[in-house]
């Protein structure tokens, strides 16, 4: 990591972040003093040709102000970024009465005491001093004096002010809050030229006090863009050419600077052989790449690491997938494999105005929503990860659970999200909450409705219960497409989805439509999961030596005598009231008649509301 000095004008890089910028542009225009900096703050900078530590970065940011610079870290103490700024406090400390003169000398004896060496001194006190209650006097003893300008940068402020009700707050934690709260209203800190910065991975863990106080600017700091991972790859791997440097910056999307120079170590050890490439609003990836020969780098043991790393990070809260099929083991559901089809040709052709914003799956269970969804994400092309359970019983959590995904997601950028049994994962909460499902929602909503997203982040829900989901996170501009899903309509169909599902699991089987058509003509009702089953239970029939009464020996493939054999002795769903009714809820929510089997597409909007209420009274009053 490089240094700060004293040419290098920081605050006018052409490379500055655009965090940065902002929050550059709010402090010198309004009279806020005070910045939450929130994400990705614990990662490399790129700024000014350069990769700088965070706090590397703001010392040298704060250089050309000639500020007074004091870092406070809970777990590390007090310490100042240049020595001379240690001395300009031991001067304020002492005028404030904070220290004696003679407490210090003799920290670091006479000599240097009359040398006027008391920073010294002053910067081996603090650096003990890690209780808040206090070092935040000590800080605010600095912030008061006009006439000595400083920056305060406090690292995890979440563990200095932490969120929660005050009930179950200490003492010194609701004064912590109420000293950062004070500080960002007080004139003597605000007209001061100070400033206050606090940085935090989590925000919903730093006091609310301080997070939902207008005068105080909250600044999220993201996940490394696409340029600024191509950047940060030329720069520590220079051999790269344009094939592979692109490869590698979509390959490590969604991980931070220092985790990329982890992986990358998997091929051969990281060390920065390169100036940084110099970029503007039009810089594109490829452009970045300079090496006209190519260079073998590990691909696959680089996204395996990636998929440890996002994991880790996001423990019990996604879920990498990398589907093993696609539609073509997808039997039957040919309207909407064309539908899906449509959408992702326009993402593997950039048409991006033309992908939905999310698409909603609804029907029955077992009618093959979420393997429908994982072949969707292996024919879109894009990178796919399942949202699991994000809710937490520990005040704050689920709320920063909700962040740090969302943070995940757009780091990835072009990625499939899917949520299964959307009615439970987000669909669940209620009033006695504290606010918190509300909350919640308004952040996921809001993020789902950004139009920024549209093309690079498409949400994929599958629910059998669509009426437990909020309506307004179902509406067009989070949701755009609703399909639903059905039982196969006849025999016909029913034989697609089970050749299908032999396919997909390699079954060795004879089965001709003569053979196979009668026995599926008396299912009405079995769903994809049934026909799957009836699949399983008859290969398992056949490997296992159990050979149907109607064969004189074993054949040599499975064949329709198991298939007869399996439906004879499964037993599906008897619960026919309700699959009826997430059937009709499937009608209901359709986006479109084409996706409806013709016995629902003929019905007008009337005959579907009465249909659903009278199914509804049936199958919610059992």
């Amino acid at each position: 990591m490089s240094g700060a000095d004293k040419t290098l004008d920081l605050p006018r890089a052409s490379d500055l972040p655009k965090w940065m910028g902002a929050l550059r542009d709010r402090y010198l225009t309004t009279e806020t003093g005070q910045f939450v900096l929130h994400g990705n703050v614990y990662d490399c900078v790129l700024a000014g040709g350069r990769m700088w530590s965070m706090q590397q970065f703001l010392d040298a940011f704060f250089a050309p102000s000639d500020k007074m610079v004091v870092h406070y870290d809970p777990g590390r103490g007090v310490w100042f970024a240049k020595p001379e700024h240690a001395q300009r406090a031991a001067k304020v400390l002492i005028e404030g009465g904070y220290f004696t003169e003679a407490r210090l000398a003799a920290r670091v004896g006479i000599e240097k005491a009359k040398a006027g060496l008391l920073g010294e001194a002053v910067a081996r006190e603090v650096s003990l001093e890690r209780d808040p209650a206090v070092v935040l006097p000590l800080l605010e003893a600095l912030l008061v004096r006009r006439d000595v300008p400083c920056a305060v940068i406090v690292h995890y402020a979440e563990m200095v002010a932490p969120d929660g009700p005050a009930g179950n707050l200490s003492f010194n934690d609701r004064t912590a809050a109420a000293t950062l709260h004070r500080w960002s209203l007080w004139d003597e800190v605000v007209r001061s030229d100070n400033v206050v910065m606090l940085l935090t991975s989590s925000l919903p863990d730093l006091a609310r006090r301080v997070t939902r106080n207008p005068r105080v600017g909250l600044l999220h700091v993201p996940l490394p863009g696409a340029v600024e991972r191509a950047r940060f790859l030329a720069h520590i791997r220079p051999t790269l050419d344009a094939a592979k440097g692109d490869q590698l910056t979509r390959i490590t999307a969604g991980l931070q600077l220092r985790q990329i120079q982890d992986v990358l170590s998997l091929g051969e050890p990281v060390r920065a052989q390169a100036p940084l490439a110099p970029v503007d609003a039009q810089t594109t990836v490829s452009e970045i790449f300079a090496s006209p020969a190519p260079v073998n780098v590990p691909v696959e043991a680089i996204a395996q690491r990636k998929k440890e790393i996002l994991e880790q990070e996001c423990a019990g809260l996604i879920e990498v997938i990398e589907p093993n099929h696609d539609f073509s083991v997808v039997g039957g559901n040919a309207p909407i494999k064309a539908a899906l089809m449509r959408i992702a040709d326009h993402i593997r052709a950039g048409r991006r105005s033309q992908v939905p914003m999310g698409v909603l799956l609804v029907g029955p269970m077992g009618t093959g929503k979420s393997f429908v969804a994982e072949a969707f994400a292996r024919e879109s092309g894009l990178a796919a990860i399942k949202l699991k359970n994000f809710r937490d019983k520990w005040v704050g959590s689920t709320e920063a659970n909700l962040e740090k995904v969302l943070d995940v997601i757009e780091g990835l950028g072009e990625i499939l999200v899917i949520i299964d049994e959307g009615d439970r994962s987000i669909g669940a909460g209620g009033d006695s909450d504290g606010g918190v499902n509300s909350r919640v929602m308004a952040r996921l909503k809001e993020f789902m409705s950004d139009t920024s997203h549209r093309g690079r982040i498409v949400f994929v829900m599958m629910t059998n219960r669509p009426d437990k989901l909020d309506t307004d996170l179902k509406r067009p501009g989070r949701f755009d497409l609703k399909i639903p899903f059905f039982h196969p309509e006849d025999a016909t169909e029913r034989a697609a989805i089970l050749r299908a599902q032999v396919r997909r699991h390699k079954v060795d089987a004879d089965l001709p439509d003569n053979a196979l058509l009668p026995i599926l003509q008396g299912l009405e009702g079995y769903a994809a999961a049934d026909l799957e089953a009836l699949v399983l239970l008859a290969w398992d029939d056949f490997c296992s030596d159990v050979v149907p009464k109607t064969l004189a020996e074993k054949p040599a493939q499975l064949t329709a005598e198991y298939l007869a054999q399996a439906v004879a002795d499964y037993m599906p769903t008897r619960e026919r009231d309700m699959v009826r009714y997430m059937e009709l809820l499937a009608v209901s929510e359709a986006s479109n008649r084409r996706l409806l089997p013709e016995r629902f597409a003929v019905w007008g909007i009337d005959q579907i509301a009465t249909e659903l209420e009278t199914a509804r009274r049936r199958a919610l009053s059992r």
